[in-house]
């Protein structure tokens, strides 16, 4: 199974994922394999990992993403019908 390159949550919340190297990783944090970049919305996983691994950073990462998303829409009331 491949990473996927971008997620979709409802109310078109749209989640990058990119697979970096360890430099563009070690910039952002040396001591992470994944990040949750809020602002961006932006998924960062190591790259030279194996693909398990990334599965489950993946999966920890969108986690984060979930609830971000729900504060986003569900806390702030737009996704009321």
């Amino acid at each position: 199974m491949r990473i996927p390159n971008k997620v979709i949550l409802p109310f078109g919340y749209h989640i990058m994922i990119r697979q970096v190297t360890d430099s563009e990783m070690d910039r952002q944090d040396a001591n992470a394999d994944g990040i949750w970049d809020n602002e961006a919305k932006v998924i960062y996983i190591r790259k030279r990992l194996p693909v398990t691994r990334r599965r489950y950073i993946l999966a920890h990462e969108l986690g984060h993403a979930w609830l971000d998303w729900q504060h986003r829409y569900l806390d702030d009331g737009k996704a009321r019908s």
